[in-house]
């Protein structure tokens, strides 16, 4: 990921910092507990004012009847929750055996998941402790708005099973699940700008390394920095940084995070901890975060997908229409050159067209070595991007389009199987000769 400017710093850490997935929850049954006192102080007040009119709203519903209705949502609430669980259970336990366990992370952050999970349980409390508070005490008044409200719950709770089920249905349908990633990756690119690189720096023996002694509290794997705040710190220190860790990399303890250039006394002046608070880390490298990442977790279930447990390379072909796409959006973005980018003050690490064509392809490459319809996706995804792409970008499709030529060349020993190896088909295995791609 790029350095992010540093009117987007705040929304970038609030989409990629990994929130607690009891938090919601946990802040939604404190606001039932508030609700069960307050909504009978509402029904109080609504009581006088029908004494006060003598008419009533809804007369023909009695204290003991909405008793009745209220016990019976609390049950059937906890009895979805129970059955919402298992359902998740069973999601997470699929998408990280049979995809990726980049998929777990990413549904314990899912929105509709936090929002159910939080709204069952706090419909269940609510009618729980409305319908306790009407069978242990005499109420003078009926619990006209606090019925209402607890229906009005029961309909957003049925609205939010249904989005739970599709968002389940989602992770069990892998075609589904590849177009959501692909989806947020392609958010990714277009936040991603066109940045120049720089030639590689030469070593600094004189240079200062910040290094971190104590893991953050949200894991420690880097997602994005503060570019801006980075130059202002340098500017007032009057030296040089130079971030050594690329985005989705894991920061062991005691790894060189900074480089810091300058004299010995601008040195001195330079703060461990405030150059560490411009970095976002994490658990888990996410599809939003970075390109890469979606890159990372499409190729993640291509290659479960090929694993002789499940041998599914359909799924593999499926991965791989994604990752393409991603690639092409990539083309204008991503920069040629030694990966290096920024300036005296502050100088980053980016990845190049090349890297992303190796995150992206050069592992399924490898593992499906013995697979025909993946071998012929492949080509076929090299060979269009050469024809979309600039020359110079085209020069790490046309090495990699060699190498699957000679291994098809050794590889197969019929002719048949090393003509069908040879040929892109952007199917896979859609026809004999497969994709004439011009």
């Amino acid at each position: 990921m790029i350095p992010v400017p540093g009117a987007r710093w705040r929304g970038t850490r609030r989409r990629l910092r990994q929130r607690r997935p009891w938090t919601l929850p946990v802040i939604l049954l404190a606001a039932a507990c508030v609700l069960s006192w307050a909504m009978p102080a509402l029904d109080r007040t609504l009581h006088q004012a029908e004494q006060e009119y003598g008419e009533k709203i809804f007369p023909l519903l009695d204290a003991g009847s909405m008793a009745t209705l209220l016990g019976s949502i609390a049950g059937s609430m906890i009895t979805l929750t129970g059955l919402v669980f298992t359902a998740i259970t069973l999601a997470m336990q699929f998408g990280a055996t049979q995809l990726s366990l980049r998929v777990v992370p990413m549904l314990q952050q899912d929105r509709v998941m936090r929002w159910a999970m939080g709204t069952f349980m706090a419909t269940f409390l609510y009618s729980l402790l409305i319908a306790i508070r009407l069978a242990v005490r005499q109420e003078d008044y009926r619990p006209v708005l606090s019925t209402l409200f607890a229906l009005g719950l029961t309909i957003v709770s049925a609205c939010l099973f249904f989005a739970l089920v599709a968002r389940v249905v989602l992770v069990l349908n892998s075609s589904a699940l590849l177009r959501w990633v692909g989806e947020r990756g392609s958010r990714a690119v277009r936040r991603l700008a066109p940045v120049p690189t720089l030639p590689l720096p030469e070593a600094d023996p004189e240079a200062a390394e910040i290094v971190l002694d104590r893991a953050p509290r949200t894991g420690q794997v880097l997602l994005a920095w503060n570019e801006p705040r980075l130059r202002r710190l340098a500017e007032r220190w009057g030296v040089g940084l130079e971030l050594c860790a690329h985005s989705g990399d894991f920061v062991a303890l005691r790894s060189t995070v900074f480089l810091v250039h300058g004299a010995a006394g601008a040195r001195s002046a330079v703060s461990e901890r405030r150059l560490l608070d411009c970095l976002l880390f994490a658990e888990c490298y996410s599809p939003e975060a970075d390109p890469a990442g979606a890159l990372r977790t499409l190729v993640d279930i291509a290659l479960k997908a090929l694993s002789p447990a499940i041998n599914d390379p359909a799924r593999a072909v499926q991965a791989l229409d994604h990752i393409e796409d991603l690639l092409v959006l990539l083309i204008p973005a991503a920069p040629s050159g030694a990966g290096m980018s920024g300036d005296a003050l502050l100088r980053y690490p980016v990845r190049t067209w090349a890297d992303y064509v190796c995150v992206g392809t050069d592992e399924i490459r490898h593992f499906a070595a013995d697979s025909i319809q993946v071998q012929r996706r492949l080509r076929a995804l090299f060979e269009r991007l050469a024809w979309l792409c600039s020359p110079e970008q085209s020069a790490a499709l046309r090495v990699r389009l060699d190498t699957m030529d000679a291994h098809a060349g050794t590889h197969w020993s019929q002719p048949l199987d090393r003509r069908l190896a040879r040929r892109p088909d952007a199917q896979g295995l859609g026809s004999e000769a497969g994709t004439d791609l011009g």
